[in-house]
């Protein structure tokens, strides 16, 4: 009879830093009783990704997957993204930055101060 492992008898993990640098794309769901408000995972500081449905995506580390868990929720894992450093050309310079915020005030009606 082959023997099946348990959940409670998984092989050890390396220790964090040892382990490869990945984080995944994730989406957070409240746990199977439904209980955990979406809203507390904004407790836990992470990077989050627009997603088209609406859902809470995000990008987390396996000891923040843990952690989501251990707190009653589900983590939905969708893809390994490794850790790098972040692209230059993704990041507006001063005067993009200054002409998109004066388009969304813009957009609001607010006229400027006189």
């Amino acid at each position: 009879m082959e023997r099946v492992m348990g959940m409670a008898e998984q092989v050890p993990q390396p220790p964090p830093a040892e382990r490869p640098q990945l984080r995944f794309e994730a989406t957070i769901h409240p746990g199977e009783d439904g209980e955990q408000d979406l809203g507390r995972v904004a407790e836990f500081g992470l990077d989050r990704i627009p997603d088209p449905e609406g859902r809470v995506r995000v990008l987390v580390d396996l000891d923040t997957c843990a952690r989501l868990v251990e707190r009653g929720f589900q983590v939905h894992l969708h893809r390994a993204v490794p850790v790098r450093p972040l692209d230059p050309r993704l990041i507006p310079g001063d005067d993009e930055v200054r002409a998109w915020f004066e388009e969304r005030v813009r957009a609001t009606g607010r006229n400027e101060a006189t």
